[in-house]
């Protein structure tokens, strides 16, 4: 008997939708008339209150109500050719000609990466330095357009001294991993996979990734944070007091998440987990894709202009479709002959978690990278099982530098396999620039081939 399979179905879904479109749409003028509309539609809400159907509209109507509220205004930041106070806000990578670093403007609290003349003085810039800088319309900053001083780091959040201060732990923490100098790309892999400083991969690094569609190894998500969570729930097994340890894998969680700088796919992660460690503290089930929503609308509320990230974008896509389709993909097979049969059964659940994945994504790839992947299935079946050693490897040489030269070795083979696959014929198709409407249409499609399969299915078992 094949696995079971139902339609899956959530009513944050639609909430976190709604909230997206708000967002997007959220350049319509007139805030009054913004106001007034949601005010109406809540009293027209409680007015049917029981039509569920038109009570269900009406709130899916407040939301994007609200999402256009919440949407963030362009308008805010420091003009172009004005000198303002600013915190280095990120460990600064030598370039051939500039040192790049990510400035925190404190007069605005956006974050600009800026690339100032390499000399004397900006060689010896740190993280949490004061600057006075004059911001450029390129973020380049000239001799002369900067200079140390000002109150920045004193007038900055709490939060954000927080974050300045774990980036420069994670620096001391890479120079740990630093111990075979005449392996630079190696260490700078290593970097990037481990904690997510991607300041040191080379052009050829990045584009060789890309074309073989293993990319999201170099960008920290739900794929690192589960392999550290299962090696944590793994250490913790046992306990007596099972609150405890889920607390400590939880605060664990976010500590490395706050350590690799919060990137979003990774907060969306760690987000999830402790939803999820919640259901398992109170004995509750959970849904997957209504946690996945609840994340959404909660990011999405805290801060409105992730959404235009193109790693959130990705991440949430990404497990998206891997809870709609996994699913249906693991119905065809026997459960019984999955049971029997492990090694496959492992196989075949990296395989349908890729092939999802990819479901989810492709359509974004195109439009923002301009290519697809043709040897995904084949680059993830080497790069996945490699990245779990890597990161392990890598975490532990932490604690025992020497075991650094283990990690190295594995990154060098994993590079070696990417970089034959990439010159495979056909590796990746180039010139791919689907329009904004385009890529809407693939997400409308695979969700309608979604609908009808799984229906069909289950009235096939019906019968």
């Amino acid at each position: 008997m094949k696995g079971s399979l139902r339609p899956v179905a959530t009513p944050l879904l639609p909430v976190a939708i709604s909230l997206a479109a708000g967002i997007v749409v959220g350049c319509w003028p007139g805030t009054g008339t913004v106001v007034a509309a949601l005010l109406l539609t809540v009293i027209v809400g409680w007015l049917l209150r029981r039509h569920a159907l038109a009570q269900g509209l009406c709130g899916l109507l407040a939301v994007f109500m609200a999402g256009m509220l919440l949407s963030p205004d362009d308008g805010q930041g420091v003009p172009d050719g004005q000198w303002t106070e600013a915190v280095v806000a990120s460990a600064p990578a030598e370039k051939p000609k500039t040192m790049m670093a990510e400035l925190l403007l404190t007069a605005t609290g956006e974050r600009r990466r800026c690339y100032i003349w390499k000399e004397e003085g900006s060689r010896q810039l740190r993280l949490g330095d004061n600057l006075l800088v004059r911001i450029s319309e390129h973020q380049f900053v000239r001799h002369g357009d900067w200079r140390r001083g000002g109150n920045g780091w004193s007038t900055i959040s709490s939060w954000q001294r927080v974050r300045i201060k774990a980036l420069a732990l994670r620096s001391r923490l890479l120079q740990r991993l630093k111990v075979n100098g005449d392996d630079e790309e190696a260490e700078a892999l290593i970097a990037a996979m481990v904690l997510g400083d991607k300041s040191a991969l080379t052009p050829q690094q990045r584009n060789r990734f890309s074309v073989t569609g293993a990319s999201h190894v170099l960008a920290l998500s739900g794929l690192h944070l589960s392999i550290i969570y299962l090696l944590l729930t793994r250490l913790m097994l046992g306990r007596r007091r099972f609150w405890l340890s889920q607390v400590a894998v939880v605060l664990t969680i976010w500590a490395y998440a706050l350590l690799t700088g919060l990137p979003t796919s990774l907060v969306r992660a760690a987000t999830m987990i402790s939803v999820y460690s919640l259901f398992q503290v109170g004995g509750r089930s959970h849904a997957p894709l209504g946690v996945l929503s609840f994340t959404a609308i909660v990011m999405l509320v805290v801060d409105s202009s992730a959404l235009y990230d193109v790693g959130f974008q990705l991440s949430f896509m990404a497990m998206l479709a891997i809870l709609l389709f996994v699913p249906l993909m693991e119905s065809l097979w026997s459960g019984h002959w999955l049971m029997e049969h492990r090694v496959l059964r492992w196989l075949l659940s990296m395989l349908t978690v890729t092939v999802a994945a990819q479901i989810g994504t492709a359509p974004l790839v195109a439009y923002y990278f301009g290519r697809f992947s043709t040897w995904f299935l084949l680059t993830n079946l080497v790069v996945l099982p490699l990245t779990m050693l890597i990161l392990y490897a890598a975490l532990a040489a932490l604690l025992w530098p020497a075991l650094t030269v283990v990690a190295t070795a594995l990154v060098r083979v994993m590079s070696g396999a990417l970089e034959m696959i990439a010159t495979w014929p056909l590796a990746s198709v180039e010139g791919l620039h689907p329009s904004v409407l385009q890529v809407a249409l693939c997400y409308v499609a695979a969700g309608a081939f979604y609908v009808v399969l799984t229906y069909s299915r289950a009235s096939a078992r019906c019968r």
